[in-house]
């Protein structure tokens, strides 16, 4: 390098003698600049890899040199300067902090500089490697006033050929060079705005894409631009083409600055978008990454996926949710994607196809449902960065609701897909209810049923929907909506068809009975209860259920045994076992639980979702050692000709076995072995 400088200086002299100018390929000396007499010490690498040990002050004569490549004339840069290593072809750069503007009347692009870093320090600020100076802790621009101690100007002016790179190329060592994207264009959404906004001075995102010769989506990167940059209110060239700019970041998220519009050359024929992505994932595929944790996507995956819009917020439901489901009609999945937008269906109508690039976002399950969105706890994805993340291909097709019963609400394969649901109406007692509350901004759920069926469906109305004060319709039909954890939230109010009379259905009477308790003797963790359907109608057990009172506690063991999720037919059982029951009976119980580990002197309760005692075995508050129910290492099984639950219990509808010495109980001293002395499952 000090040859290179000799050689200009050498050059210089014989300007100064001549009166003539020999250009370089790259650069041209001023007639009238006297070169300073500096050599680098080091390199921009050097320098950079000095931050590897923290925040650094430097206090020795320290020389580094680059090239100018940025410029804050168009006010789009604001008080830093960006160097690179060499005019063509750069290896390293680093972006300067400068308490002054109008840095390109002395820097301008193409000068070669060299920097006195005694008394200056490297830092991050805002997750960008800068050099500066610290103050309080922080890094802070270089003072007007000491400028010219440590920024010489070299009487070298290069010209400066921007590093061509693809946008899925671009990495941390290109930070702060001046780099050309080709084959970009603006995103579709962002076509007929301006650079930023007219009528503020915010700084405004406009996200540039990048192809392949098929037209295939490869990449985007962000392009920052001020508020207060000259060219703020010029309309975003609706070409493809090439952009030159500096290439710089904000913490982890790459961002492009212009230095004049002039950089911006999209002047080819745009990418059909319907050309554009290319799907590797099916939404099938993406429910099946769910396995009960958060699922990060990852950035170097690339995942897209294809999907049709069904939910539609212009109504005042689906608040910052955008639902879409992988088929137009019989789709086998859907997911919830939330988004930080009051009018997500101005960009996203009902039916309009998409594409959803997963990188960097992050799915679990949100109310029930599975939900993609910002982060591992599944935000709403920034207003200003979600159409890069749902690309609308501009088609738009007709959705067909599949079609479903109620007794289909829990089935998984339902949920986030457009159903309609038939043969439902409003719970009586709910009868003439608003959607929500006929005033104010509560949300709502109105319960609908089905006559002869246990499952309830809800139907949720957001307090802000336009038809939140309205009152719901008293017939009886058809409600077509997007089905969630026994949850159906609708559109419109159209999508409520109740054109058919309200039925008056028969009460339902639950006959749900505790049927067989067991603690065989030579398999404690075999221990379960049957509880049967004695009953008409299939019960849901939303709400119910099963108390266990262990050695003459008047108060259930922690609190009770939940069995929402779970329902019994008509003449069916639900085994309730403790986890070697499979074990032990080579068949897997319906509910499997450590809370089956009662013995022989416990009881259980049955209770029902409005509270009241369905059934019981044992006498709470009662220890059954020596009671006419103890089953200690034995099985109590109801008799067969007991068809009805009882809520006072009664020793003679029982068979009791016990390895205890016992006399008033049906067969004492015998004990019981699994599997052969149960029956599970059977009456």
């Amino acid at each position: 390098m000090r040859k290179y400088i000799n050689k200009i200086i050498l050059v210089v002299i014989t300007v100064l003698a001549t009166s003539c100018v020999k250009d370089s390929d790259f650069s041209t000396p001023n007639v009238d600049c006297v070169e300073q007499s500096l050599t680098a010490t080091n390199t921009l690498s050097q320098i950079k890899d000095v931050y590897a040990f923290g925040g650094t002050q430097f206090e020795t004569d320290i020389i580094i040199e680059g090239y100018v490549v940025s410029s804050d004339q168009s006010g789009n840069i604001y008080k830093s300067l960006s160097i690179q290593d060499k005019p063509e072809n750069p290896t390293s750069a680093i972006k300067i902090a400068i308490d002054q503007t109008d840095i390109y009347t002395k820097y301008e692009v193409g000068r070669k500089i060299y920097v006195k870093l005694n008394g200056l320090a490297i830092d991050f600020s805002f997750g960008s490697l800068q050099i500066g100076r610290i103050a309080n802790s922080e890094l802070e621009g270089i003072s007007p006033f000491e400028l010219d101690n440590h920024i010489v100007r070299s009487c070298e002016v290069a010209t400066i050929v921007p590093k061509k790179v693809a946008v899925e190329d671009l990495t941390e060592d290109m930070l702060e060079m001046l780099i050309e994207l080709e084959n970009v264009q603006f995103r579709t959404e962002d076509l007929g705005k301006s650079y930023a906004n007219v009528d503020n001075t915010s700084t405004v995102n406009r996200t540039l894409q990048s192809f392949n010769d098929s037209c295939n989506l490869t990449g985007e990167v962000e392009v920052r631009n001020s508020g207060y940059a000259d060219f703020k209110n010029e309309l975003l060239p609706e070409g493809k083409g090439s952009v030159v700019a500096i290439f710089s970041n904000y913490y982890d998220d790459f961002q492009l600055y212009l230095r004049d519009p002039s950089d911006v050359t999209l002047n080819d024929a745009r990418c059909d978008y319907s050309n554009a992505l290319t799907p590797n994932i099916t939404l099938s595929e993406v429910k099946d990454m769910f396995e009960g944790d958060v699922v990060a996507f990852g950035i170097s995956n690339n995942y897209i996926a294809e999907g049709y819009v069904i939910s539609a917020d212009e109504d005042g439901n689906f608040s910052e949710r955008l639902i879409i489901q992988d088929a137009i009609e019989n789709p086998t999945a859907g997911i919830q994607i939330l988004i930080e937008s009051d009018e997500v269906y101005e960009n996203y109508s009902i039916g309009d196809k998409v594409f959803v690039n997963l990188d960097k976002l992050y799915m679990d399950e949100v109310d029930g449902v599975l939900t993609v969105g910002y982060g591992s706890s599944i935000k709403e994805i920034d207003e200003e960065d979600f159409a890069s993340f749902i690309i609308n291909s501009g088609e738009t097709f007709e959705i067909t609701p599949t079609e479903i019963i109620i007794s289909d609400i829990e089935n998984e394969d339902y949920k986030n897909i457009l159903v309609r649901v038939n043969n439902v109406q409003l719970v009586e007692a709910e009868l003439g209810s608003a959607f929500a509350e006929f005033s104010g901004t509560e949300d709502g759920i109105r319960t609908l049923e089905t006559c002869g069926e246990a499952k309830k469906l809800g139907v949720f109305t957001n307090g802000d929907a336009t038809f939140a004060n309205e009152l719901f319709p008293q017939g009886h039909g058809s409600i077509t909506g997007i089905l969630g954890d026994q949850i159906i939230e609708v559109r419109t109010i159209d999508d409520v068809n109740f054109n058919e009379a309200f039925e008056v259905c028969p009460v339902i009477v639950p006959k749900i009975m505790i049927t067989e308790v067991a603690d065989p003797d030579n398999y404690t963790t075999a221990r379960f209860v049957e509880l049967f359907n004695a009953g008409d109608t299939e019960i849901d057990l939303t709400g119910w259920k099963l108390n266990k009172y262990v050695n003459g506690s008047t108060s259930p063991s922690s609190g009770g045994l939940d069995l929402t999720g779970y329902s019994i037919a008509v003449g069916e059982f639900l085994i309730i076992a403790n986890t070697g029951f499979s074990t032990a009976f080579s068949i897997a119980p319906n509910f499997e639980t450590a809370y089956m580990s009662a013995n022989g002197d416990d009881s259980f309760e049955l209770v029902d979702n409005t509270g009241a005692v369905m059934d019981r075995f044992g006498v709470v508050g009662e220890d059954g050692n020596g009671t006419d129910w103890e089953f200690l290492d034995g099985r109590a099984y109801r008799n067969i000709d007991i068809v009805e639950p009882n809520t006072t219990f009664n020793s003679s509808e029982w068979t009791i076995y016990s390895d205890a010495n016992n006399s008033l109980i049906s067969n004492p001293n015998s004990p019981q072995l699994a599997p052969d002395d149960f029956n599970p499952n059977i009456r």
